[in-house]
């Protein structure tokens, strides 16, 4: 069958944009399809880290389960599917000449074998609960990059022909242009000369770079629900639409279809992997999941070399730097706090620690990020998803408008004030993540009130012209009257790791008598971190004996059983929950309550008094000579000792102040007791007791 007549030019839009909505329909068909035909093709690999909560830490790799909360990895061999179909159709439609075809069938081809690569390490996550390694996956695509830059030179007239900007670079450009001028924008080279040689070398180790780099860095954006998929959307359209400059010419028709195909593919894919608020653990954790597949690395993999195909065949590969901005700045997160936290391991000394021989967790270096890749980096700050997801679409929708504003302006001026724009808003895309990074303790509300308490927010501690460039994430439960001396009230509004600002607010809950408030905060401190401020660990011991006597035991009873008296995880299926708390989350209410069913609020006092109440409700007396020595100590209304609490206020930055007298420690205690709501109905109660057995009293 000879191939059809060249459609006129009324008939190629329409067929463009069925291509377009075909590719939309049989991608949301088949994924439909693939859900129900491969409910169990779900990975289980193992991913360690805060950002993941619903994984345990503690688990080995192998024999584990499939998750109930994964979802099956069809997405992305079901819309590369609709993808070559409806190329193929779509090419047998427009085009009539072998470059054309060559030109499409290289495209197709090289995004089946990204997906064949991302299929087999899928296959890998669900039967062999272990993707590839990072070197095979790495080198397997760039392989196969080289192979397509390598087609394309060899079976395509436009090959071995060199363009611009490379060729006015001034070492490479008098390489594979000898004869360059700034008139030319290509240089044709013919087979004996030395640039041609140079010139297939340098296309095919840039079209192996961009190939490898682009897949992996949509693969690293493939963390989220939707969150792929929208960005590789808006840059697919991007480029269809700078390409419609170029449509009169045969590649340009090419480079037309395979964006539209891209796009097309993606937004049949969205709607079974919308975003939501859904989280495995946390606030959220009851809100309803909309998305039933994932694109998995097969998805992922063959959308972002689809992109680089499109840019090397357009010769935008500057413009895919561009309307893929966002991409860029995963695949950067990534690979920057990995060689960050190696060149800290090696070479950087932090002075805080100087004095120590525990091990330094990466999580205390000043690295840009919470967690990488990026999109983690505000998971982690408790963001919603959902609008998390819909701010990078948005994101991602500026950079691509931007890049279609630098490829279809007229004007020199106008490309480099759009080149500007877009590095402009990616250095403030990166640079929020040093400013949501620190944390700091305040009061709340931050205006003078008639009763504040304290707060723990991230960013910085400022308004400008009454924006908030800060975020409240939790109040704790004491207020302002704990703070006792000036050096404490200069450590507040201080930017600091958010496992300081954990261990002020946990002291803070100590002094004013919420114990279980304390433990939660400090329990939120990773066991790496806590081991850095050793002052948490002595604290630790003493609430659990104050709490021990709080509830009537001779024992102390130990913080692990203690944690299991919390309400019981949400997740459910064959998957126990993270072992290791969010320490960027905020403590939820349940968490405090669960101790408190337990231990009333506690009116603070000399421990003498409650081992003395103690004996009132009992046959069994506990005499204070029974009682540890340094719980003897006769304390402030903080309910800690002097030397424990210097040695926390050293660790934290701040200032412990002794008690004088003992009427200050008197009057100390007063306001102690203050703090607590249910205090004054307490002391009713207990001056009963007191007044009904008056031979119990102290003398």
């Amino acid at each position: 069958m000879g191939l059809p007549a060249i459609p006129d030019a009324y008939l190629v839009p329409v067929i463009l944009i069925l291509t377009f909505v075909v590719s939309a329909l049989l991608s949301l068909i088949f994924c439909g399809i693939a859900r129900l035909l491969f409910p169990k093709f779900r990975s289980g690999e193992h991913k360690p880290g805060h950002h993941r909560s619903d994984l345990r830490s503690d688990l080995p790799a192998s024999g584990r389960e499939i998750k109930t909360i994964e979802l099956p990895l069809v997405g992305g061999p079901s819309f590369t599917l609709a993808m070559l179909i409806t190329g193929l159709v779509a090419g047998y439609l427009l085009f009539h000449t072998g470059e054309q075809w060559t030109l499409l069938l290289i495209g197709l081809g090289a995004t089946l074998g990204f997906m064949l690569i991302g299929l087999v390490d899928d296959w890998h996550k669900v039967y062999s609960k272990e993707g590839l390694s990072e070197r095979a996956k790495f080198s397997s695509l760039f392989v196969l990059s080289v192979a397509a830059g390598a087609c394309y030179f060899f079976l395509t007239p436009k090959g071995p022909e060199s363009y611009s900007p490379y060729i006015g670079l001034p070492i490479i450009g008098h390489l594979i242009c000898p004869n360059a001028s700034p008139e030319m924008s290509a240089c044709p080279l013919h087979p004996g000369e030395l640039a041609y040689y140079a010139w297939l070398v340098f296309l095919v180790l840039m079209t192996g770079v961009t190939g490898s780099v682009t897949s992996l860095a949509v693969d690293f954006s493939d963390g989220l629900d939707g969150l792929a998929g929208g960005l590789v959307f808006s840059a697919a359209l991007a480029f269809g639409i700078v390409t419609t400059g170029i449509i009169d010419r045969p590649e340009g028709q090419v480079v037309e279809v395979l964006s539209l195909l891209c796009a097309g593919s993606t937004l049949g894919y969205l709607p079974w992997n919308w975003p939501s608020a859904w989280a495995a653990r946390g606030r959220r954790s009851s809100a309803k999941r909309l998305a039933q597949i994932y694109m998995g690395d097969s998805g992922a993999l063959a959308l972002g070399g689809l992109l680089a195909m499109i840019a090397i065949f357009d010769r935008q590969e500057t413009l895919l730097f561009l309307v893929g901005a966002a991409f860029v700045l995963e695949g950067l997160s990534a690979l920057s706090a990995r060689l960050i936290t190696r060149f800290y391991r090696r070479q950087l000394h932090i002075l805080r620690f100087a004095s120590t021989r525990e091990f330094i967790p990466h999580t205390e270096f000043p690295r840009p990020f919470l967690a990488t890749p990026l999109h983690h980096h505000f998971d982690l700050l408790g963001w919603d998803r959902r609008r998390l997801v819909y701010g990078a679409w948005a994101l991602g929708a500026c950079f691509a408008v931007l890049g279609v504003m630098v490829g279809l302006a007229p004007e020199t001026w106008q490309r480099y004030l759009g080149r500007i724009l877009v590095l402009l808003l990616a250095w403030i895309v990166w640079s929020s993540g040093s400013w949501t990074r620190r944390y700091f303790v305040g009061k709340h509300p931050p205006e003078r009130s008639r009763r504040r308490r304290l707060a723990l927010y991230y960013g910085f501690p400022y308004r400008i012209m009454g924006i908030p460039l800060y975020h409240l994430v939790e109040v704790i439960e004491a207020s302002e009257d704990v703070i006792e001396t000036p050096a404490e009230e200069l450590a507040l509004w201080q930017r600091m790791t958010i496992f300081d600002a954990r261990a002020m607010l946990g002291l803070y809950c100590y002094r004013a008598g919420y114990y279980p408030a304390a433990l939660a905060q400090w329990t939120r401190i990773p066991a790496g971190n806590r081991a850095l401020r050793p002052a948490i660990a002595r604290l630790l011991e003493e609430l659990d004996s104050r709490l021990a006597l709080e509830k009537q035991e001779t024992q102390p009873i130990k913080r692990e059983d203690l944690l299991r008296q919390q309400e019981p995880p949400l997740i459910t299926g064959n998957l126990g929950p993270a072992d290791v708390p969010n320490p960027h989350e905020p403590v939820s209410g349940t968490e405090a309550e669960a101790v408190q069913e337990s231990w009333p609020l506690p009116v603070t006092k000399t421990v003498e008094e409650t081992a003395e109440r103690q004996s009132t409700s009992g046959s069994d007396r506990l005499p204070p000579e029974a009682l540890p020595r340094d719980t003897r100590l006769e304390t402030s209304y903080n309910g800690h000792s002097a030397p424990e609490a210097r040695h926390l206020a050293a660790t934290t930055g701040m200032e412990e102040r002794k008690p004088t007298s003992t009427g200050s420690s008197q009057a100390a205690r007063t306001r102690g007791r203050s703090h607590s709501p249910l205090s004054w109905l307490q002391r009713l109660l207990h001056r009963g007791a007191r007044s009904s057995h008056p031979s119990q009293q102290r003398l």
